[in-house]
């Protein structure tokens, strides 16, 4: 699904530029759009303001890389 919608942004914008049509650029925002709208971004944890004298430990994770991302999917 990803690559079709990546094959579509980039058509439609290519497309547009080279004055094929207009709505190769609507084509172009809308797939960008579902594309933006289908990540999984994880929500935060916890949303406050640090007041003066209080720690937060940050603790980093790296994501997946594509292929393990890919083989965790399919199992």
């Amino acid at each position: 699904m990803s690559f079709l919608l990546r094959r579509l942004i980039r058509s439609g914008t290519l497309r547009g530029l080279a004055g094929e049509h207009w709505a190769w650029f609507v084509i172009a925002v809308c797939a960008w759009l579902v594309r933006r709208a289908r990540r999984d971004e994880p929500a935060p944890l916890i949303i406050r303001p640090i007041e003066a004298g209080e720690h937060y430990e940050l603790s980093l994770v790296v994501p997946p890389t594509r292929r393990q991302a890919r083989r965790a999917g399919s199992r």
